[in-house]
């Protein structure tokens, strides 16, 4: 256990910089999955009508597709790998003991995606339309649209892992994990079927803007184009609802109750159907300036396409933030806690301390005396708060315990995972080590 060095991350904390960089990946990503599947359905219309404008156009979203893929979501990818290591090494060790294998296909199949991407990117000219090369043409992104599905695949069992592992609690993990169990868990399936076809909707609402820009000379072709996108857009629509029920259905019913919070935050949730109200308002927006783009493409204004740009956005960036929060207190539900204990070590560092069982801890610091307690207290504190805390930046701590004594906020430490903060992980330690994190954190006090 806790076999890692600390890495700090002051006044931004892990929290934010995690979080700048997942989301712009899962907008980047959905748009390469969806848009690789809008690719493939509009060179099928182009071929289908020899369509050499809307083959033009296509290529230019093409274009688009190829630098955010290539450039933005493989960049933020990376990204991903090196904050999950150094923010929470527990947890993405565990994930790689269940997922190796997978994990190390899904590599493979993303190599395969982006040459096909690289091929198809490079070629186009060379194939024009008309000419029996073009067919040749089309499997190639036939094949880079199944490439980037597989990959959206391979990564939602991963994510639907975190939330809901299933019977693979049951099995003996690490000693014989259920593997099976982990890649067909609960939520896998609805997962799947909800970001495939969000990420459709999203992909063609960027297909849509995209195209208000590239035909403002070419009405004719504006019209044809948008109102093939938007076909795109509204089809999806449906499966994806219906997906999303069901993926919401497989949440812990602990962490359904989270949402308004995940959503808003903890003093906005407070208002009754915030939520609700943001969520519809965000919907309506994104269904009035997409039906505004589909059935006026001609004397559409710019507006809208920002209308829809933003909304779409927005949508996508808080469904990311609620399925994250949701999931707390734990990173593997109901398996280990946000701050990489496991759950079935509990009750093992409550008799014999967490800092007996640290490995990154100076000797000195193992044993509490009166002398060394404040110090103590603030290693606790790296160790099991600076998660998803700082000392006085984002989600300071510092303000949590402002006013407090050391009485008060000892207390508060017992009763962390209560229906107050339902989200937070409970205090790993013996009494003594929750005397010094409080004795610490009583320190930032002042006087």
């Amino acid at each position: 256990m806790f076999d890692f060095p600390i890495f700090d991350m002051p006044l931004v904390g892990h929290r934010l910089m995690f979080a700048f960089d997942a989301i712009v990946h899962v907008f980047v990503s959905h748009a390469a999955v969806g848009g690789s599947i809008v690719l493939a359905l509009a060179q099928w219309m182009a071929i289908r009508n020899n369509d050499r404008k809307f083959d033009e156009l296509t290529y230019k979203v093409l274009f688009a597709l190829f630098i955010l893929a290539t450039a933005v979501g493989a960049l933020t990818g990376i990204g991903i790998w090196i904050h999950v290591n150094i923010i929470n090494p527990a947890a993405i060790g565990a994930l790689l003991r269940v997922f190796f294998w997978k994990w190390f296909i899904e590599w493979i199949v993303f190599n395969i995606e982006m040459i096909l991407l690289l091929m198809l990117f490079l070629s186009w000219k060379n194939r024009p339309l008309g000419t029996p090369a073009k067919a040749g043409h089309f499997r190639l992104v036939v094949g880079y649209a199944v490439a980037s599905w597989l990959t959206m695949a391979i990564i939602t069992a991963i994510l639907g892992f975190m939330m809901t592992p299933g019977t693979w609690l049951a099995s003996d993990f690490p000693a014989k994990p259920d593997y099976i169990a982990s890649l067909f868990n609960p939520s896998w399936m609805p997962s799947l079927g909800f970001r495939t076809f969000f990420a459709i909707v999203w992909a063609a609402a960027g297909a849509m803007i995209l195209t208000w820009f590239y035909t403002r000379d070419d009405l004719e072709t504006r019209e044809r184009a948008i109102r093939f996108f938007g076909k795109c857009l509204y089809i999806s629509v449906v499966p994806m609802i219906v997906f999303g029920y069901w993926y919401y259905l497989q949440f812990p019913e602990a962490a359904k109750s989270l949402f308004a919070i995940g959503a808003l935050g903890n003093k906005l949730a407070a208002v009754p159907g915030l939520a609700q109200k943001v969520a519809i308002g965000l919907a309506v927006l994104f269904a009035l300036s997409s039906a505004y783009l589909f059935f006026n493409p001609r004397r559409a204004p710019m507006l809208a396409a920002i209308v829809l740009l933003v909304a779409s956005g927005t949508l996508i960036g808080q469904m990311e933030r609620v399925r994250e929060f949701v999931r707390k207190p734990y990173i593997i539900y109901d398996y280990m806690y946000a701050n990489g204990v496991r759950v079935q070590d509990m009750p093992l560092l409550k008799k014999e301390g967490y800092l007996k069982n640290a490995v990154f801890l100076e000797d000195e610091y193992r044993t509490i005396t009166p002398q060394n307690k404040v110090k103590v207290g603030e290693k606790l504190y790296y160790f099991q708060c600076r998660y998803c805390h700082t000392i006085n930046g984002v989600n300071a701590i510092q303000d949590r315990v402002k006013g407090w004594d050391e009485q008060a906020i000892y207390h508060r430490i017992g009763q962390l995972n209560s229906p107050a903060t339902p989200f937070m992980p409970p205090f790993a330690g013996t009494d003594e080590e929750r005397a010094a994190l409080a004795a610490y954190l009583a320190t930032l006090n002042g006087k």
